[in-house]
């Protein structure tokens, strides 16, 4: 009896240890595909593939410049004219409508629709030169640069201006600083020739 006791036990401890066994592979099998599960999902995101924060974007190339205007009226319905300072123009067919001194004058389609301009010093130069004293009527040629507008109360001490032309060019915001001039014709644009001089600029004012 104490033979067949201990068979009995030993029997049962290796069913005991086998079932144990079992159980222990089959945990470890479980653990093992959510470990390969796991990997899966993280293979789907790729490093360095994380989206910008929301409102981030690229900043633009500097020196990056818009065309020239060629059309008066962009610059007499633009309500915001800041947003064209610095802004080249090359105009051809614009008619003047009034004059205020030897520098200043107005340009547009009508009377109550213009934009002033003030001519710096070498296209003043060069209107002296060919014996030339702008008009009402007068079809010109431009070319320049859009830019802010002086106080009115410089433009009554350095451009010799009126009460009147001095708050309404203020009032526009922006006037064309002109650096050539010709009567009828478009100026001949080449490289460099748009800047002209920056000696006819009074006080420094015209930006």
């Amino acid at each position: 009896m104490r033979r067949s006791f201990r068979l009995v036990s030993v029997a049962g401890l290796f069913a005991a240890l086998a079932v144990a066994g079992c159980q222990e592979r089959d945990r470890g099998g479980q653990a093992g595909a959510e470990v390969r599960k796991g990997h899966e999902g993280a293979a789907v995101q790729q490093p360095g593939t994380t989206p910008p924060a929301a409102g981030q974007q690229q900043a633009q190339q500097p020196g990056a410049q818009a065309e020239p205007i060629r059309d008066l009226t962009i610059v007499l319905v633009t309500p915001e004219r800041p947003t064209l300072f610095n802004r080249q123009f090359d105009l051809v067919g614009a008619q003047v409508q009034r004059v205020s001194n030897d520098r200043v004058f107005w340009i547009g389609p009508s009377a109550d629709r213009v934009v002033p301009a003030y001519l710096d010093d070498q296209a003043r130069s060069a209107l002296q030169q060919a014996q030339h004293k702008l008009q009402k009527g007068d079809q010109i040629a431009l070319v320049g640069q859009i830019r802010e507008a002086p106080s009115a109360q410089l433009l009554q001490q350095q451009w010799g201006l009126s009460t009147q032309d001095a708050q309404e060019l203020n009032n526009m915001q922006a006037y064309l600083y002109v650096t050539r001039i010709l009567l009828g014709a478009k100026p001949g644009v080449q490289g460099g020739e748009q800047q002209g001089t920056q000696g006819g600029q009074p006080g420094g004012q015209g930006r």
